[in-house]
């Protein structure tokens, strides 16, 4: 299987904790959604983020589609809890990457959750027609 990680010079490797509110949505949507799944970010023009089980990397698409940056090396199993964080590890492509590390897990949490509410009520619907 042929990994979803870009294979360009990484700037910086940290050890990291994923709050577990986004792994768990990334992980549920990966499950219900399809893996891989791909999202425009809303709030920052040619920003798009690919997730999979493996990596989630966010790239520029106004830049020829360089990477600015990845989590990966989720472990999941290494929580005892569905409300621990989640060890991974965060890559830096880009040297302007950190301000978005913040942010940018709290952004697909919020865009999965409405593609997810999307779909259950386009199955409903489907189930109950009006």
């Amino acid at each position: 299987m042929k990994s979803s990680l870009p294979d360009l010079p990484i700037l910086k490797s940290l050890p990291l904790r994923m709050e577990a509110v986004h792994y768990n949505n990334v992980y549920l949507a990966l499950h219900r959604l399809g893996d891989p799944l791909r999202l425009m970010l809303s709030g920052v023009r040619g920003f798009e983020v690919r997730l999979s089980h493996d990596a989630w990397v966010c790239f520029d698409r106004t830049s020829d589609n360089h990477p600015l940056l990845a989590w990966t090396g989720f472990r999941g199993n290494a929580r005892s809890g569905l409300y621990e964080p989640v060890p991974c590890r965060l890559l830096m492509y880009h040297p302007y990457a950190s301000l978005l590390m913040r942010s940018l897990p709290r952004e697909i949490s919020r865009l999965l959750i409405r593609r997810l509410n999307q779909r259950r009520v386009s199955t409903l619907a489907q189930l109950h027609p009006l």
